[in-house]
Order: C-alpha cells, then sequence, then structure tokens
C-alpha cells in the first residue's frame, strides 16, 4: 500500500487497462447511490413518517439505525455487481485475495452510508439531498483520484488526496487488483474508511436529536 507515502508511475503494476477505472467506478458509484438514499429520509420528514415514528416506542437510535442499514445494503450491493462485472468480465483479479476486497467492500459501504445518513439528516428538500450529494461525489471522486491515478500527480496534490476518503478506498483495491497485495496491505485503508464511517455517524445521529 502506498497509503500516505509518495506515490510513483513505479507503483502500477498492472497492465489491465480497466485496473484504475474499475475501483473507481465503485467509489463514485458508491457517492451516487448517496442521492436516493438521502432523498427518502428528506421523503419520509416532510411526509410526516418520521414524526410519527418518533411518537412510537422505537428509539432515535433505532430509527437511526434502520435507515442507515437500508442505505449500507443499497450501497454494498451496488459495489458487489461492480466487484463481480470487474472479476468476470473485465479479469480483475479481486478474488484472489477474497477477505482483503470483502473487508474494503464492507468499509467503503460503511463510510457511503454515514455520509447518505449525514447528507439526509442535513437536508430540507430533496433537491438539497441531490446537491449535497453530488457535490461531495465530484469534489472527492476527482481529488481521491478516482478519475486519474494519484500515481502521476504532485506529491502536494497526494498529500491532499490523502485527506479524502476516496483516496483510501482507491488505494485499497488498488493494492489487490495493481500491486498485487494480500490483506496486510488494507488494513491501514479499512481503518481510516472504519474512523470516516464512525464520525460521519456520529455527525449525523448529532443532527437527529433536533428532528
Amino acid at each position: 500500500s502506498t497509503g500516505a507515502m509518495p506515490a510513483t508511475a513505479g507503483d502500477v503494476y498492472s497492465d489491465n487497462a480497466f485496473a484504475h477505472s474499475s475501483p473507481g467506478m465503485m467509489a463514485q458509484f458508491a457517492l451516487a447511490g448517496l442521492i436516493t438514499a438521502s432523498q427518502v429520509l428528506v421523503i419520509e420528514r416532510k411526509s410526516g413518517a418520521l414524526r410519527r415514528l418518533l411518537t412510537t416506542n422505537m428509539s432515535r437510535a433505532g430509527i437511526l439505525a434502520g435507515h442507515y442499514l437500508a442505505m449500507f445494503i443499497l450501497i454494498i450491493t451496488q459495489i458487489l455487481i461492480l466487484i463481480l462485472f470487474g472479476q468476470l468480465l473485465l479479469r480483475l483479479p479481486y478474488f484472489r485475495q477474497p477477505v482483503a476486497t470483502l473487508l474494503m467492500v464492507i468499509t467503503t459501504a460503511l463510510f457511503a452510508a454515514s455520509m447518505g445518513l449525514l447528507i439526509g439528516a442535513l437536508s430540507k428538500s430533496e433537491e438539497q439531498a441531490v446537491v449535497y450529494s453530488l457535490v461531495p461525489m465530484f469534489i472527492l471522486a476527482g481529488l481521491g483520484g478516482a478519475w486519474m491515478p494519484l500515481e502521476f500527480t504532485p506529491l502536494s496534490v497526494q498529500r491532499i488526496a490523502y485527506l479524502t476518503p476516496i483516496a483510501w478506498v482507491m488505494d485499497g483495491f488498488k493494492d489487490i487488483t495493481v500491486r498485487g497485495l494480500g490483506l496486510d496491505s488494507v488494513l491501514t485503508a479499512a481503518g481510516v474508511l472504519l474512523l470516516y464511517a464512525i464520525g460521519l455517524w456520529a455527525l449525523a445521529a448529532w443532527r437527529f436529536r433536533f428532528e
């Protein structure tokens, strides 16, 4: 794993033309899935369904966990479909290290679901949910190396990129498919994504207290 260390063009070992674009698509689709996921929470709030739920015996934590689980399932399904597409049609070796791949899939989905929950909690309308989803998608995907390999960018750009979760998504998956590494190589990336997931979930829970 290159992690926060300087990456160079020599770090790219795969000759598969899709080795970079496949993880990039996964990262971007995970964020794109936030649009629908966050809109559900907004619609429930506008329709009064959320308010009615809050008057039942169900706790706020339980309601929040239910929405989070739904978002997680939606996003992890999208990622798994793209993993299968990459393995079977693009001939990328995701299954060469199944445990490492599964760990990256789960932590990526956990992070994305937490972001979706926060966007849903912050958005006052469905239009806002779209904007709040698209802006992070384009900024994080572009900065994090989903569009262009960070190995070919200046060191200063790489340092900024690794402040974003998408750079760690890309790093972890490319450790498996491009650099030919195993489980140990993705532990840092998975850990960072888990920290992002916890932090974003905590922010969403804090915002949800004011409902």
